[in-house]
């Protein structure tokens, strides 16, 4: 067992799309923890296509091998059956359920006037509904444990990406399906207060097949002074690690960028700036002032845009300025 406070000694984690990557160095952290583990993964390429490979199979040798315990699933996640599949594994398998880790997923990146609807819906699938597949039927045995009295807690760690944060040209559907994640472990979060079951969620940041270009050249770059990769997905591991154990039991309804060995506390969904009127709804030619005015434009917040830049707005047919830059926008 591992120093520290984080023991999860005769737990049972579920952790799909772990036959690889993040997937793969989370369910090995987990079995390192003491938690008992089902690996679940289809082998599938970076674009969901079939390849004949059992990943699962390699990650439970390694975890056996280190004196670990964990069985390979390998039941299609982004359907209803397969999610429910996955569950059972684990009660049938060990008799319990304690920890769901929704990471699997996959690519289909194109801009979106060239995305195809296929492309969209194959996306939004897997990565959406493939969280609620997995983890209703976990939720509905927590439920049912705590309703009778035998026990109650759980945790849901879902994962979303850093592109929400920084723009995902090329990757609309993926955002739209980890913006979804995000906002059903918030939802989830609440529902399962009741029942002692946490869900949050992480973006994580590492060097995988899904990242590998992008990732390349600052890796190398990270490794010329010292030996510490901050693109290891184990750094995000750990942090799995930490919200599946009973010391993260305060904490639901939260979302964290782990990028090496940084971890960002994410806000979401939180109302930034107010214009309100008391006694009156606002008219469109009202907004023309003061919508600028809320988002920083002219050279105080309380000051109407420049004349010019009005001028300027209405030439360019309603392109819209740059707030608190002092010039046109493009």
């Amino acid at each position: 067992m591992l120093e520290g406070q984080v023991e999860l000694e005769g737990m049972v984690a579920l952790v799909t799309g772990s036959g690889r990557g993040i997937g793969r160095a989370e369910a090995l952290r987990l079995a390192a923890y003491g938690a008992k583990v089902v690996v679940n993964d289809l082998g599938v390429a970076t674009d969901g296509s079939e390849t004949g490979e059992t990943p699962a199979d390699e990650v439970v040798a390694e975890i056996l091998a280190a004196g670990g315990e964990a069985v390979a699933e390998r039941s299609d996640i982004s359907s209803i059956e397969g999610g429910e599949a996955v569950v059972q594994r684990g009660l049938d398998t060990w008799g319990r359920i304690d920890v769901v880790v929704n990471n699997a997923g996959f690519g289909r990146p194109r801009m979106a006037f060239n995305l195809s609807p296929e492309e969209w819906d194959d996306v939004i699938r897997v990565h959406l509904r493939g969280a609620f597949a997995v983890s209703a039927p976990a939720c509905r045995w927590w439920r049912s444990e705590a309703k009778a009295g035998r026990r109650a807690g759980g945790r849901v760690v879902n994962t979303a990406t850093g592109l929400l944060l920084y723009g995902g040209a090329g990757q609309s559907n993926y955002v739209a399906a980890k913006a979804g994640v995000l906002a059903f472990t918030e939802a989830l979060a609440t529902e399962m207060a009741p029942y002692g079951v946490t869900a949050n969620c992480i973006m994580p940041s590492a060097a995988t097949r899904l990242a590998d270009i992008g990732w390349r050249m600052g890796r190398n770059a990270a490794l010329l002074d010292t030996d510490f990769d901050p693109t290891d997905p184990v750094h995000v591991a750990e942090m799995i690690c930490y919200l599946a154990s009973p010391s993260a039991g305060w904490l639901s309804g939260q979302c964290s960028q782990v990028r090496g060995g940084i971890i960002e506390h994410v806000q979401t969904f939180v109302v930034d700036h107010v214009a309100m009127r008391a006694d009156a709804g606002w008219s469109a030619k009202d907004l023309v002032t003061e919508l600028p005015r809320m988002f920083g434009a002219g050279a105080r917040r309380s000051d109407p845009p420049p004349k010019e830049w009005q001028d300027q707005y209405r030439a360019k047919g309603g392109a819209s300025t740059s707030p608190g830059t002092g010039s046109p926008g493009t």
